[in-house]
C-alpha cells in the first residue's frame, strides 16, 4: 500500500453551527503558548512551533470544556474505529485504548509548525493523529504531508468539519505552514 492510502479523511464529522460555536467560546477563553513534547517533557519553543493550544479535558471547571472534551472525544472515537474499518484491517479498532490530549489550537498570523511527527516516546504514547479543521477563512497555515524520503509532499485541502486521521510514526512527517492573514484555528487528538 502507499503511504497516501495510511492518511484518512472524514468530512462532516461535526455539524457548522458546532464548529461555529467552539470558535466562539475559544475566543472568549485564555489559550496558552504551545509546547513540543519529547520524551514526556513540554517544552515552548517558537521557531520550531509558534501557536497558541487551549486544553479540553473532561476535568476542567468550565462546563462548556467538559461538554466539548466528551463530544469531540466521542468523535475521534468513533472515526478511528472507522479508520481501522476503511482500511479493512480486522480487530484493530480494539488496539486503541484512548484518545488523549484533545487541544484546541490557535494559529495567528506567523502562526506555523515546522516539519516533524507525533510519536513523542518517553511516556507518552501516540499511535494515530487526528487533526479536525474549524476554519479555513485564513491565508496560509497549509498542512503538508511528506513521504520519508523528503521527496514528495501532499497538501491536504481544509475545510471545516473535516478530519484528517493518520499514523503519528516517523513514516508521516507533516507541517503547518506559517498563516500569512487571518487566524486557523484546529483540534487535534491523539489515539494510544
Amino acid at each position: 500500500m502507499e503511504i497516501n492510502n495510511f492518511i484518512k479523511i472524514y468530512d462532516n464529522v461535526i455539524p457548522v453551527e458546532v464548529v461555529s460555536d467552539i470558535i466562539v467560546w475559544s475566543n472568549k477563553t485564555s489559550f496558552e503558548d504551545a509546547e513540543i513534547v519529547g520524551n514526556g517533557e513540554g517544552v515552548v519553543d517558537k521557531k520550531t512551533r509558534k501557536t497558541k493550544s487551549l486544553v479540553l479535558d473532561s476535568n476542567q471547571k468550565s462546563l462548556t470544556n467538559v461538554h466539548f472534551a466528551r463530544m469531540l472525544g466521542n468523535v475521534f472515537a468513533e472515526h478511528v474505529k472507522k479508520y481501522f474499518k476503511d482500511l479493512e484491517i480486522p480487530g484493530q479498532e480494539g488496539t486503541i485504548r484512548a484518545i488523549n490530549d484533545i487541544l484546541i489550537l490557535k494559529y495567528e498570523e506567523g502562526g506555523h509548525y515546522i516539519w516533524h511527527t507525533d510519536h513523542a516516546g518517553g511516556k507518552i504514547s501516540r499511535t494515530l493523529s487526528c487533526i479536525l479543521f474549524l476554519n479555513n477563512d485564513y491565508e496560509g497555515g497549509d498542512l503538508m504531508f511528506r513521504d520519508p524520503n523528503l521527496k514528495n509532499e501532499r497538501s491536504i485541502n481544509i475545510l471545516p468539519g473535516r478530519l484528517i486521521v493518520w499514523p503519528s510514526n516517523f513514516m508521516y512527517p507533516h507541517t503547518v505552514k506559517p498563516v500569512t492573514k487571518g487566524t486557523r484555528y484546529s483540534i487535534v487528538a491523539w489515539a494510544d
